[in-house]
């Protein structure tokens, strides 16, 4: 099998990828192709082609979980590693600019061109699509997915434009510019919790994914639900008309060659192979400003630390690209993992040798510092974000947030106060009965149902 590799906006494939009867990886990039049209950082453009390991880090991460990738698998008798197999399938979809055609069919994506290129979505037919997200994860039955989104949780791709909700023709190829995801009905307040925790990231400074809450009424029944503005899209229309691109962007693991199975440094089994702190400064060496993007991640990390989100691996962060500049994507995907006594509350990857909030104190939050990158550890300034963080988050959440959330908010600040042995000055809340460690769990997984 062999396979163009297209990023939209080239008339012409950045490389070809070769699968082998032995399911192996190759991939090779075209005769001059431009440094800003590498595909990965992890794949910087070289004359001679890459092999099957350097392949499956980054290939592995452009499949999708769905109802999709499940056809394939049982239609054509696929197993799950057989990456350029279902890249051959299933590839004019991936995430992003990207896309991976069989040789010679032409590029899976192409720019938008609003009105020509979208449909308007009935309310009615909204509903009904919100309501299936809402019970089952999925689409209708019968219905088309036209932009599937990365991940297992119950969402779809969409055009919020002119007060409406479109989506792309069939066979347009075109980028959709939102994200609609729908609380499952066994967790119904987790997308207005993802939305509130947004908007006090923004609110405090911190580059984050434009959100808002939504509530859809349901033959009855009231379904929260959050719109999510992509930010690897570049739009250009006025009066009614125009334009809408994607940007290139690609996820941690993908920069740095993992697979999705290594996206929490807990799976590792090589140290030389691993999410960490140490691998995100090998990251920001490579990016335009590495000032900046440490400077970034690290207050990414502690918001993230003082509202209880330990999901924020591999493919929870990434890197987009404007050309030869490289910047760290806004925040996104902020859930309170805190809240869930079914999963692991495991750092996604160590913060120092603390891998709990429980054990994250000075000489930890100095090696978090030390593995980021920064040569002399500015701990004492950092102490101070950590303080000026917990109290805004305190304060907004009072405002923003249901009580359960805030109270639970106040309660990991508190754990996370205790093991820095310091004082954050917040006013007192309602007593939350929250998890210490993993007491109490289920699992040891991860929170893959909303990763």
């Amino acid at each position: 099998m062999r396979m163009d590799v297209w990023m939209e906006g080239r008339d012409t494939p950045v490389g070809l990828l070769t699968r082998s009867e032995d399911k192996s990886l190759s991939f090779a990039y075209a005769d001059g192709v431009a440094p800003e049209h590498r595909i990965s950082m992890s794949l910087p453009i070289i004359s001679e082609p890459y092999g099957d390991a350097d392949c499956r880090g980054y290939f592995a991460n452009l499949l999708f979980e769905g109802p999709q990738l499940e056809q394939v698998l049982d239609g054509y008798g696929l197993d799950r590693g057989d990456i350029g197999a279902l890249l051959w399938h299933l590839g004019a979809d991936c995430p992003g600019a990207i896309s991976v055609t069989p040789e010679g069919t032409g590029p899976g994506k192409m720019p938008g061109r609003f009105p020509e290129d979208y449909e308007r979505l009935p309310e009615a037919r909204l509903k009904q699509i919100v309501l299936s997200l809402h019970q089952h994860r999925r689409m209708p039955e019968g219905e088309r997915n036209p932009s599937p989104v990365a991940g297992v949780q119950g969402k779809i791709a969409c055009l919020v434009l002119e007060g409406a909700v479109w989506l792309p023709r069939d066979g347009s190829r075109a980028p959709t510019t939102h994200i609609l995801k729908v609380s499952p009905n066994f967790d119904s307040d987790i997308t207005r919790q993802e939305a509130v925790l947004l908007q006090i990231a923004a609110e405090i400074g911190i580059d984050a994914a434009e959100t808002r809450a939504l509530v859809f009424d349901v033959e009855g029944l009231w379904i929260n639900a959050l719109l999510s503005t992509r930010f690897d899209r570049d739009i250009e229309i006025a009066d009614g008309a125009g334009a809408i691109r994607r940007r290139h962007a690609e996820d941690f693991c993908q920069a740095l060659g993992l697979p999705p199975s290594l996206k929490y440094e807990r799976d590792a089994v090589d140290p030389h192979r691993r999410f960490s702190a140490a691998a995100v400064d090998v990251i920001a060496a490579r990016t335009t400003v590495p000032a900046l993007l440490r400077r970034d991640f690290l207050a990414q990390t502690l918001f993230n630390l003082l509202v209880g989100n330990t999901d924020n691996h591999g493919k929870n962060t990434s890197l987009l690209y404007r050309g030869r500049t490289v910047l760290l994507a806004p925040l996104y995907d902020v859930v309170p993992v805190f809240m869930d006594r079914r999963v692991t509350h495991e750092f996604a990857f160590r913060h120092g040798d603390a891998r709990f909030a429980e054990d994250f104190d000075v000489e930890a939050l100095r090696g978090l510092l030390f593995d980021l990158g920064f040569g002399k550890p500015p701990v004492g300034r950092t102490m101070k974000q950590i303080q000026q963080f917990a109290k805004r988050i305190s304060d907004l959440s009072a405002r923003h947030a249901p009580k359960s959330l805030a109270d639970g908010l106040y309660a990991q600040a508190r754990v996370v106060e205790k093991a820095l042995d310091a004082d954050f000055s917040l006013e007192e809340r309602d007593y939350y009965d929250r998890v210490v460690r993993d007491d109490g769990s289920e699992t040891a997984g991860g929170w893959s149902a909303f990763s």
